[in-house]
């Protein structure tokens, strides 16, 4: 694959992420995360942080993200690492940026960490 799709099946899978959220979705969301996978950040003002289980369970609390605005603010890869910064407006009521961090696994990229700030 050359640059452009490496980059094209990043913003992909950060786009599924999103559908995921929107439509509320846990098992779309987890076709995007490795089993392992983690994540960590402040969530009104409280340390969260451990397996990617925790969002699972925040989204299986608060539902679809239905009026969702979310963006792919930048994507950004070398050999098998790669990262993508989302802005994700209104979910559910928050607004956040999230930095999802990929590794290319079996020729697939998946999210390996999410580190997100609530603003």
């Amino acid at each position: 694959m050359d640059i452009r799709e490496e980059r094209k099946s990043l913003v992909k899978s950060a786009e599924t992420y999103l559908e995921a959220g929107r439509k509320g979705d846990i098992e779309l969301m987890k076709s995007v995360f490795h089993d392992d996978a983690t994540i960590f950040g402040y969530f009104e003002g409280e340390f969260l942080g451990g397996p990617i289980q925790l969002l699972y369970d925040w989204m299986k609390n608060f539902g679809a993200a239905t009026d969702i605005d979310g963006q792919v603010v930048s994507a950004d890869f070398e050999g098998t690492v790669g990262n993508v910064k989302v802005q994700a407006k209104n979910w559910c009521g928050y607004n956040f940026t999230d930095y999802l961090n990929y590794l290319k696994v079996d020729g697939e990229w998946v999210i390996i960490n999410k580190m997100f700030f609530h603003n």
